[in-house]
């Protein structure tokens, strides 16, 4: 079945030519086939959750980029195994939720029983092992706390621009013609 989906959704791409459009698509309907719980308007790049999707809870417009992985159950059970019969079927096993208004960042990775609160950032590459609470900027690995949302937005402001109403060109000629505006981090 889900062979036939993505052939269906596969002929639609090359035939309205959307790549952006069917890329997420595809991502969000796949999860949902695989039995996370997806909301509303949101943007995923990858399809990679564990094998208990079903313990993946996504909120509203959320942005889940390349690379990021769910994982629901921790494999060092496997080694539990090994040690003594009476933990020949065990495992760790958690929930996965994911709050509203959450962007996370490549390459990421999300561990079992974690729950990210409402309007968070997780930067690229982190590897979240404790709960985050809403507003908050993590990133690292371990995941810490980089900064709240308000101070992300106070840093933030002089570099903000407004690109989201342009096709694709106007916003090649806007930020071309105003590099010189666009503030590079010092080292």
């Amino acid at each position: 079945m889900r062979k036939k989906l993505k052939l269906f959704y596969y002929k639609l791409y090359k035939y309205f030519g959307n790549k952006h459009i069917y890329c997420n698509d595809i991502a969000i309907r796949e999860a949902r086939l695989r039995g996370v719980t997806v909301g509303t308007n949101c943007r995923f790049f990858c399809t990679n959750f564990s094998s208990e999707e079903y313990l993946i809870n996504i909120g509203n417009h959320v942005t889940i980029t390349n690379g990021v992985q769910f994982i629901t159950h921790d494999g060092g059970a496997w080694v539990l195994r090994g040690l003594d019969e009476k933990y020949k079927y065990t495992n760790i096993i958690g929930k996965i939720e994911v709050g509203n208004n959450v962007f996370i960042g490549m390459n990421s990775i999300i561990l079992p029983g974690i729950k990210i609160g409402d309007n968070c950032i997780v930067a690229a590459g982190s590897i979240v092992t404790k709960s985050i609470p809403p507003n908050s900027i993590v990133g690292g690995n371990p995941a810490k706390l980089i900064c709240k949302l308000d101070d992300y937005i106070t840093k933030n402001k002089h570099t903000l621009i407004d690109t989201k109403q342009y096709t694709e060109s106007e916003k090649k000629a806007f930020i071309l013609n105003n590099l010189d505006k666009l503030v590079l981090k010092a080292k």
